[in-house]
């Protein structure tokens, strides 16, 4: 299916970008509304766009690996070539990371730290590497959540699936807009999501209820319209904030940014095969190697973009396109050995 490549395209795209941004622009009230309006537009719609990416990554999770049928040896096969794989490429490229960070001055060396570091017990010095560690925990229990919701039909996945998403991703819309407008006072959740694997466990369970036609009735033009409805309410509800002085900068339990990727990811399954589709494919295959490799470059372009006079959007595009081909140029290059590929961009 085309769709998910292009699909995986799109999201590691959007998260380049959204590290591009929050790398330039000051994502807060002092700075943003400093600045003339249409380049704090342009930060908050790219950060925002920015953000789609993880989403659609965790749905494409779900829809891929929840379907299947997992017996014990199935299940051993998977965390050995799955889980174990992401687990040596991580722990790889934490040693990389503090190897990267030494030389170029972004911190002191650590033997101590590095070992806290591999151990998961402090939190590595690249921002998006939370991403690596929370995909650690849900590959363990991929099969167990794939056998418990294998002989289960969509209607009744979605009543608690409703009941913990009210929660998980309502009440911080509410809150978000109520601290901006000084409402309600203080707004927070006491309802235990564990089981539900929380925010991101949530994402991947819809994940397989797209598989299993959740919106396969609704017709292509509300599925924009809802993408559309949903993107703006969530740019806006950041320049609501930043305009009274709160700082808020969208994260993963938005519901309108869950209502966005989920619209987005029903639209992508309905694309036929585009001419960009050798590209997408390529990009899709390497999706997780650029992700890797990318950031480390953001932290140095950005020392040099920075001082140009040029407007930020136009310094963004340049980060943004920057790390893009440089990523694409060494996951190249280190695919020329498979053996290397498969350790270092976890290519399966």
């Amino acid at each position: 299916m085309g769709w998910l490549d292009t699909a995986r395209a799109f999201a590691i795209l959007a998260v380049l970008l959204v590290h591009a941004t929050e790398n330039l622009y000051v994502m807060d009230p002092a700075h943003l509304n400093g600045m003339s309006w249409y380049s704090k537009l342009f930060a908050i719609t790219g950060f925002t766009v920015g953000r789609l990416g993880v989403p659609l990554f965790l749905f494409l999770t779900g829809y891929l690996l929840l379907d299947r049928i997992y017996d014990v040896g199935k299940i051993r096969r998977f965390w050995k070539r799955n889980w174990l794989g992401i687990l040596v490429t991580t722990e790889i490229w934490i040693v990389l990371y503090d190897v990267f960070l030494r030389v170029f001055h972004f911190q002191h060396w650590s033997t101590k730290g590095l070992i806290r570091d591999m151990l998961f017990m402090d939190q590595v010095h690249m921002g998006y590497m939370w991403y690596m560690l929370m995909i650690i925990g849900v590959y363990l229990c991929i099969p167990f959540a794939a056998r418990a919701l294998k002989n289960v039909d969509l209607k009744t996945i979605l009543i608690p699936l409703l009941i913990f998403s009210f929660y998980a991703f309502g009440i911080p819309v509410i809150k978000a807009w109520g601290n901006a407008a000084s409402r309600f006072g203080d707004i927070r959740s006491l309802l235990d999501l564990g089981y539900s694997g929380g925010v991101y466990g949530i994402y991947i369970i819809l994940g397989l209820c797209v598989k299993r036609g959740l919106l396969h009735r609704l017709g292509t033009g509300i599925l924009i319209t809802g993408m559309m409805v949903s993107l703006l309410l969530t740019i806006g509800l950041q320049w609501f904030s930043y305009g009274h002085g709160v700082n808020y900068n969208v994260w993963y339990d938005n519901g309108l940014l869950l209502l966005c990727t989920l619209c987005l990811f029903e639209l992508f399954s309905r694309i036929s095969a585009t001419k960009l589709h050798r590209a997408c494919l390529w990009i899709s295959l390497n999706s997780f190697g650029i992700y890797l490799i990318h950031f480390p470059f953001i932290m140095l372009l950005r020392k040099v973009l920075i001082l140009l006079g040029i407007p930020m959007p136009v310094k963004v595009g340049l980060l943004w396109i920057a790390v893009l081909i440089i990523s694409c140029v060494l996951c190249k290059i280190i695919n020329l050995s498979p053996r290397l590929g498969r350790m270092l961009l976890y290519n399966r």
